[in-house]
């Protein structure tokens, strides 16, 4: 759950060349966030950009187009979406790989 932290898109994005940067060719990143499709999208109290705190929780929320700014250097291998819990939670399953380069 390290992309769903209360950080800005920029600090993610660090954070996504940062774990290219480690990865051997060919290494995978995996991740899941809860997508704006969620039920708890845009309520409780607004942090900036698609941050929302709610019951003392604060939630990034991401967009597809959000998954695929923080891609940038990968291939992507997939995005799912998938639905968890009661709520149920909305959810996007992201599979990234490191280019092997020849």
């Amino acid at each position: 759950m390290l992309f769903s932290m209360a950080l800005t898109e920029a600090e993610l994005a660090a954070l996504s060349r940062e774990i290219l940067r480690v990865l051997r060719p060919g290494g995978l990143c995996v991740y899941t966030v809860r997508n704006t499709r969620d039920a708890d999208f845009q309520r409780g109290i607004h942090r900036g950009e698609y941050l929302y705190e709610n019951q003392g929780f604060i939630v990034h929320f991401f967009d597809r187009a959000k998954v695929e700014r923080l891609a940038g250097g990968y291939e992507i291998i997939s995005v799912e979406e998938f639905e968890e819990g009661k709520l149920p939670r909305c959810l996007y399953r992201v599979m990234l790989r490191k280019p092997v380069r020849g």
